[in-house]
């Protein structure tokens, strides 16, 4: 495959292709391997959500939803069988499973990226995968994948479960394995059940169902207690903390606003995102039909995220294939503005070095340290006193969220998606961006 770049006389070869992607995810890998080394960032950044895990798949069953764990006394809030993995590790150093842990992680968003490329119709080369690891090397710098790797937190391995899934073949009979073990590990990936039915992927969102269904099993037959308790209704989490900036969610935004109580924000917020969330599976599904496969996907990421009660900024590895949907987009056009809002979107979401302290506070007594934009806002117990700058930055990641979503749900209308002759959708028609499946359908027939 051959690629044509913005201001290049000529198109770049595979091989050259492969060979820059390579060497920049080398190049960035190197840079956050002599970071995380030093003593200085050690010590302000610890894996604190893997060390809940690690305590909690040891901990009494009874204790699991009601106790706290880890080195900063955090509650557990996953399904019980999302622990079983953990045992395996719950032996070793923190530190050595922390670094097992971010290699897992750097795989799984490489796959991610990938299976993004895929969706968005690149055909698999070395073109491709040097486009994907590049991408890679971008995202490392980013809030949602760096806090990621610090915290030791498994958002990208769920990441990739889901659209290495989604990226496969609709004749495959595995299709919906991976989205059913997300959702088995974490709910809010079973949305995407929905979007298979929507988009008449039946056998695939009954794969999906089914495993999702063992998982829910496997937890019972393990953790018997703890499955009562959480499918009892621990699986709410707690109540507290969800005013927090961190929590990059519509819930969040309308508990920061005042809205609601006891963490909720209230009938306006369950209001807005079902509204939001018909929209956005509508525009998906239409997006989907007209063979636009990785921007339906991103926008029920989007919908995951920003409908979710808790959506902590390292939840939003979603930014991963929203990067190569604007790097596809800005190849494709070859215009400036295309290659600014990726550019935009990468300042949004990159950790800058920043001396800030813990209220969000420039403090040049601080180490520098690689932060998001949105914690200049203040923050820890002093965001519901936010003035309407505060509003509008500190809640960056719902606005583009919901904006992304609305966007999708005006540009893939009803009237804008027409039956071609013979039967067969826009869907089927479209050569251009059509992702791997249509490609596999076509090469059946």
């Amino acid at each position: 495959m051959r690629m044509h770049f913005p201001g290049a006389k000529g198109p770049w070869p595979g091989p050259v292709a492969l060979g820059a992607g390579a060497l920049a995810l080398a190049l960035s890998l190197t840079a956050w391997w002599t970071l995380i080394n030093d003593p200085t960032y050690a010590a302000h950044r610890t894996p604190a959500d893997l060390s809940v895990y690690l305590d909690a798949a040891t901990a009494p069953e009874h204790e699991l939803y009601g106790g706290r764990f880890g080195v900063h006394s955090l509650p557990y809030l996953y399904p019980p069988v999302a622990l079983l993995p953990f045992r395996a590790l719950s032996e070793l150093d923190l530190t050595v499973a922390a670094r097992l842990m971010a290699g897992l992680s750097l795989a799984a968003m490489a796959l991610s990226a990938w299976a993004a490329a895929r969706m968005a119709g690149r055909r698999p080369g070395p073109a491709t995968a040097g486009c994907a690891l590049a991408v890679c090397g971008l995202a490392l710098w980013t809030e949602p994948v760096l806090q990621n790797l610090d915290f030791g937190q498994v958002n990208l391995v769920l990441l990739a479960l889901v659209l290495t899934d989604l990226a496969t073949p609709d004749r495959r009979p595995w299709k919906g394995v991976g989205i059913g073990v997300a959702a088995g590990l974490k709910l809010t990936p079973g949305l995407f059940v929905v979007y298979l039915l929507l988009t008449r992927r039946y056998r695939a969102a009954g794969v999906a169902t089914a495993v999702f269904a063992g998982t829910v099993a496997a937890g019972w037959w393990a953790l018997p207690q703890a499955s009562a308790d959480f499918w009892g209704g621990a699986f709410a989490g707690s109540a507290g903390g969800r005013e927090y900036l961190a929590n990059q969610s519509l819930n969040g935004l309308f508990v920061r606003f005042g809205l609601g109580a006891d963490g909720v924000g209230g009938p306006v917020w369950g209001a807005v995102c079902g509204v939001l969330a018909v929209a956005g599976l509508g525009a998906a599904a239409r997006a989907s039909r007209r063979g636009r496969e990785l921007v339906a996907v991103c926008v029920v990421g989007a919908l995951t995220l920003v409908c979710s009660p808790l959506s902590w900024t390292h939840h939003w590895v979603w930014i991963v294939p929203g990067f190569v949907l604007a790097a596809d987009a800005a190849l494709r056009r070859r215009t400036a503005s295309a290659w600014l809002w990726t550019a935009g979107l990468f300042a949004l979401f990159a950790a800058w070095p920043i001396r800030i302290d813990g209220f969000g506070t420039w403090d040049p007594s601080r180490p520098l340290l690689p932060y998001g934009l949105l914690w200049y806002v203040p923050h820890w117990q002093r965001e519901l006193q936010w003035d309407p700058f505060h509003v509008v930055v500190g809640n960056a990641y719902v606005w583009l969220g919901v904006g992304f979503v609305v966007w999708a749900a005006v540009a893939f209308r009803l009237r804008s998606v027409r039956p071609v002759p013979g039967g067969r959708t826009s869907r089927e028609a479209v050569a251009a961006p059509a992702g791997p499946v249509l490609e596999d359908e076509r090469a059946a027939r």
